[in-house]
């Protein structure tokens, strides 16, 4: 699980490193745009690639070598002012999470509990998160963008603590035949729905401070809403484990579209700042188990594990396209076209694939009595 978290760092700091190398590099919004998206990039090409080479190689041999790689990226990142070298020295340090996070998934896939240690990935991650937002701006405010790199750096470090005790290969898995094998059209089809939820958390994301605002919420309440929603987030990811085990494995797909929708409803009544934080805290909650549904319940149907891996990478492109798809949307400082498109992907996306999980799985079932 922590070596999955090293690999997301980059990630789950971006807006940090961006708003750094705007105010102190002088990029234009443009130019950091391109530059996260190329750590992005870098992340979703050696996280998917990951389904051709993650069981073929040693584990212990490519997860040192990435968290080298890694280290020495962001150490690289610290020496530039130029656009185009940080674009390249970013690209790799998406490259080498990218690896990392591939290794640390289809490490935790092949558990016997990968069901349960899913979530409490999730839950990891968000507290990560929370400790993050507590400590780095004041580290980036009193050091600059380099102590927030040297920061990352150290952080990354511990994930020779992690190498030591990881495998040196996973588990040699392939879809079995017959009834259980997952088609391709049906991967397809599911990675499509969950593209679709990534796309509306993402886009909606992007514009929540804009959506406080424009609801005349000061940055100060805005930012405390931020806050906290982490925690929340931390939640959502045990949650989805204590549903599985009270209504099946089915249930929480359920409550993250009812739960989604709701949330919305909350930002379209022009909240205060109470209920602006319970859209937020609720948006963090329903993230965090959507996500962790999807890990578990693709694990689940598709017994290769290639789905877990191509899931990773399907949600860093929802995450770009989703700001892109939703800027489109907002005329005249109105956000209601955003929140209505975020329902709509939500439901669209979370219904396909539960529902092709649902056959998937009737089909497990019958495949597996005798």
């Amino acid at each position: 699980m922590w070596l999955t978290v090293i690999g997301t760092l980059g990630i789950l700091f971006l807006p940090l490193m961006v708003g750094g190398i705007i105010a102190e590099l002088g990029f234009s919004e443009l130019q950091a745009g391109y530059v996260a998206a190329a750590e992005m990039a870098g992340v979703a090409i050696a996280s998917g690639l990951g389904v051709f080479w993650v069981r073929r190689v040693n584990w212990v041999k490519i997860a040192t070598l990435s968290t080298v790689a890694f280290i020495a990226a962001n150490w690289i990142s610290t020496g530039i002012d130029a656009y185009w070298a940080m674009l390249v020295a970013r690209f790799c340090v998406g490259l080498a999470s990218g690896a990392l996070l591939a290794i640390g998934m289809a490490c935790q896939s092949d558990s016997k509990n990968a069901d349960r240690i899913f979530g409490y990935w999730v839950a990891c991650q968000m507290t990560v998160s929370s400790v993050g937002y507590l400590l780095l701006p004041s580290v980036r405010a009193t050091w600059g963008i380099d102590g927030f790199l040297f920061a990352l750096i150290a952080v990354g470090a511990t994930a020779f603590i992690s190498i030591v005790f990881l495998p040196k290969r996973g588990l040699h898995r392939t879809a079995s035949s017959g009834s259980q094998r997952a088609t391709l059209l049906t991967n397809i089809t599911a990675l499509f729905g969950a593209l679709l939820f990534f796309m509306a958390q993402g886009g909606l994301w992007a514009f929540l401070e804009r959506l406080g605002l424009s609801s005349s919420l000061s940055t100060t309440e805005i930012g405390f809403a931020l806050a906290i929603s982490s925690y929340c987030g931390i939640a959502g990811g045990l949650a989805k484990n204590w549903l599985v085990d009270a209504a099946g494995t089915l249930s929480p797909f359920v409550l993250v579209i009812v739960g989604e929708l709701f949330m919305l409803v909350l930002f379209a009544v022009d909240p205060g700042n109470v209920l602006f934080a319970v859209a937020v805290c609720l948006l963090q909650f329903f993230w965090a188990m959507g996500m962790a549904s999807f890990l578990s319940a693709f694990n689940l149907v598709d017994q290769s594990g290639a789905l877990v891996l191509l899931l990773m990478s399907v949600a860093k492109v929802g995450y770009s396209l989703g700001p892109a798809m939703m800027g489109w949307l907002i005329v005249d400082d109105d956000y209601s076209n955003v929140l209505l498109a975020s329902g709509v992907l939500v439901v669209i996306g979370f219904l396909t694939t539960t529902i092709l999980i649902r056959i998937k799985l009737k089909s497990v079932d019958a495949y597996a009595r005798p």
